[in-house]
């Protein structure tokens, strides 16, 4: 298979680029700087509607999976207007290309389980409405929205997997995980014997899927032709604490994990429970989370510990 990945210096775009290299595809790994895990790694700015075309025509895939984007909630509310229009714009750019280049590839997009925003009920499936309560999750519902306005409008085959929280080795320390491993590894480098860990509410539960069980969704998705809205989640959710725990465990050899709740990161008024529902993905292609949390845990220390991280 000719598969193209957007993103694919990024955190989940570098895991599917070496996922889909391993499985033996011919992969084009797309970025703003041109570098990438694996595969053949070209520098093109999806905001240059000109410069995607010429790619997609030159490279007709079979398989496209979208994972570039500003992808901070955080960040989005600092600037929230380059959020909505770069997300937005890298999209329709994208597909517009797909369109007129290589109508018949497979267009995976990566979309947000946050677009749900706060849950009506719980599991979340695919029929929940949407009420996004960040600028990156009305960016990223915006984007989910285009596919389907491409696949309604000019019969393109667009696979909208709505992801939830997902963690794994080489994560951002802007999100949970990576940030509780990279303060325990940054403490264990610095020769500490204890590090205090700081978290806002401790019983905040998400659901998390390891990026490895995530990029293995995406290319079975693509492979099988499940179109429409998928979710992407394990179906379980686990709090702060527990998460906290579990960076004690696999940190239990190097350093002593103490935890404090800071009051000033606890957000008033959080969704205390987020839980997706894999029914659809599960009983459609069979697949289903596999890696542990814990494991998830333990792989995202160790990578943080790595010489190379």
């Amino acid at each position: 298979m000719k598969t193209l990945i957007t993103g694919a210096s990024g955190f989940v775009g570098g895991h599917l680029a070496i996922a889909a290299d391993a499985a033996g595809d011919t992969v084009t790994s797309i970025s703003r700087s041109g570098t990438a895990p694996a595969g053949k790694a070209v520098a093109c700015d999806l905001l240059d509607a000109t410069a995607i075309r010429n790619l997609i025509a030159e490279v007709q895939p079979d398989a496209v999976h979208h994972l570039a984007a500003l992808a901070s909630t955080g960040r989005s509310w600092s600037d929230p207007l380059r959020c909505l229009a770069d997300n937005q714009a890298m999209t329709w750019n994208l597909l517009e290309a797909v369109r007129l280049e290589a109508p018949a590839a497979t267009v995976l997009i990566a979309c947000s389980g946050e677009s749900y925003g706060k849950p009506v009920s719980l599991p979340i499936d695919e029929n929940h409405p949407l009420a996004p309560a960040t600028p990156y999750a009305v960016a990223k519902t915006a984007c989910d929205l285009i596919g389907g306005l491409f696949a309604e409008a000019h019969g393109l085959k667009v696979i909208r997997a709505r992801a939830f929280n997902h963690a794994g080795p080489g994560q951002s320390h802007e999100f949970l995980i990576g940030s509780l491993v990279g303060q325990v590894a940054a403490a264990v480098v610095a020769g500490e014997t204890s590090v205090t860990l700081r978290t806002g509410t401790a019983g905040i539960r998400r659901d998390y899927t390891d990026v490895r069980d995530v990029v293995r969704a995406y290319r079975e998705l693509t492979s099988d032709g499940l179109f429409g809205v998928v979710n992407v989640c394990s179906g379980k959710s686990a709090s702060t604490e527990e998460i906290v725990n579990l960076v004690r465990v696999a940190a239990a050899d190097k350093i002593s994990v103490d935890h404090v709740v800071d009051d000033s990161i606890v957000r008033p008024h959080e969704t205390l429970e987020v839980v997706g529902s894999p029914a659809l993905i599960a009983d459609r292609l069979g697949w289903e989370a596999k890696i542990p949390l814990e494991q998830t845990v333990s792989d995202s220390l160790a990578a943080s510990l790595s010489p190379d991280a």
